[in-house]
């Protein structure tokens, strides 16, 4: 068998991630600049950061809706919708003017799209390259996403700080309509799409039991204890995230160019803590995440007090634990779960960790709005040391061992043995 790397439709699909890749990182620094120079005000910023984590949210109730339509034809379709949608913006911009309340619909509405277009991507994977090769490819595309992440969003900065944001946005338009043209080269055996598939009631209703399944699966597992810090964190991330280009701009005296790199700053450090974890997973989780919270915390209330270099580098220090704790919990989870259950598990931990950001995004907003910036910067730091305290005063979670060895469904675990 060759190698999945020279496997026709796999390089169709690192194509597409590669054009969108571009487009995205151009779209993450131009959007959040448009609102904040329309409105002028980082209340605004929490309203933009507020529609496009609260599409994130919904993507346990958009996901299902896949199944209605054949990937390739998902793919194209979504793509295409982006591009126009987008295109919109440097249109009105040039004609009757541009307004922030339809910036910020536009920023919902194609969030939503893109909560469609994943589940089918990480579907259509194992169908390209094989199961045998799903975790090779997986992590593949993983390193290639990061790494574009940092170099794209970076380069975004200094992208948008010479044309403006609006016609960085006419590029992200113009690479969605290319990924869309670049999916019409699929020639893997497609999905069926029966002419007697589910009403949309039928679908909701096995798909609100699968949900209950999960929750039910979860209930007496560490994981309602851990998901409690994961919203507290979130929620403080969704504080910080809106304030971030204005914060960047005090900080860069003015210039667009430093919030681009705070963004790669941030995606810098999680793909270090991705690629370390291996070398860390040793020590006790519980340990591990309160020193790596704690450390966190203090290195952002750095970040928010001192200069921009300084500031840079303890902020993307800081987000190491970040890629490190996700990693571990999430292959615990695999580990540990019955695979069957796994997909509505993570859907019920990945929604239920998603609430936090957007109702921290609008308290952001009102906190930049009133005080600075660098407030909600300083705050989250503080509230990574909080989270770091509940886990010591924790016996539960301060004793967990090895992430190997911890027991996140202790009773389940004891049923197998007996």
């Amino acid at each position: 068998m060759k190698s999945f790397v020279n496997e026709r439709n796999f390089l169709i699909l690192l194509s597409g991630v590669f054009i969108n890749g571009l487009g995205g990182g151009i779209y993450a620094v131009s959007g959040m600049l448009l609102v904040l120079f329309l409105s002028g005000s980082v209340l605004y910023s929490g309203f933009a950061f507020f529609a496009v984590t609260l599409a994130s949210a919904m993507a346990f109730l958009i996901a299902p809706f896949a199944n209605y339509v054949t990937y390739k034809k998902g793919l194209i379709v979504c793509e295409i919708l982006k591009s126009a949608l987008l295109f919109t913006i440097p249109l009105f911009y040039a004609t009757i003017g541009l307004n922030v309340y339809y910036v910020l619909i536009l920023l919902f509405v194609v969030a939503l799209l893109a909560q469609f277009t994943y589940p089918i991507e990480s579907t259509i994977m194992p169908i390209i390259v094989g199961k045998e090769n799903i975790i090779k490819a997986n992590s593949y595309l993983h390193t290639i996403r990061e790494g574009m992440d940092i170099a794209f969003v970076a380069g975004a900065g200094i992208l948008v700080a010479f044309i403006g944001p609006v016609q960085a946005i006419l590029i992200t338009a113009i690479c969605h309509l290319l990924s869309s043209l670049t999916y019409t080269l699929f020639t893997f055996q497609q999905n069926e799409v029966s002419a007697d598939k589910q009403t949309i009631r039928e679908l909701v209703n096995a798909y609100t039991t699968d949900l209950k399944a999960g929750i039910s699966y979860m209930r007496n597992s560490l994981i309602p204890k851990m998901i409690v810090s994961i919203v507290f964190i979130n929620l403080a991330m969704g504080v910080m995230m809106p304030n971030l280009p204005a914060f960047a701009l005090i900080k860069g005296d003015g210039n667009e160019i430093i919030y681009g790199f705070y963004l790669a700053g941030l995606s810098l450090g999680i793909m270090i803590g991705a690629m370390i974890t291996s070398k860390v997973k040793e020590i006790g989780f519980g340990r591990l995440t309160i020193i790596s919270f704690c450390g966190t915390g203090l290195l952002w209330m750095g970040a928010a007090l001192l200069p921009v270099i300084p500031s840079l580098l303890l902020f993307c220090t800081g987000a190491i634990s970040i890629g490190i704790i996700n990693i571990l919990i999430f292959s615990a989870i695999q580990q540990q779960v019955d695979s069957a259950l796994i997909g509505r598990v993570i859907t019920v931990l990945t929604s239920a960790a998603s609430i936090g950001m957007p109702f921290g995004a609008l308290l952001g907003g009102v906190i930049g709005a009133t005080f600075t910036p660098v407030v909600p910067v300083f705050i989250c730091g503080g509230a990574m040391i909080i989270c770091s305290i509940s886990w010591l005063c924790s016996s539960v979670l301060r004793k967990l061992p090895k992430i190997d060895e911890a027991k996140l469904f202790p009773e389940k675990q004891a049923e197998e043995a007996m």
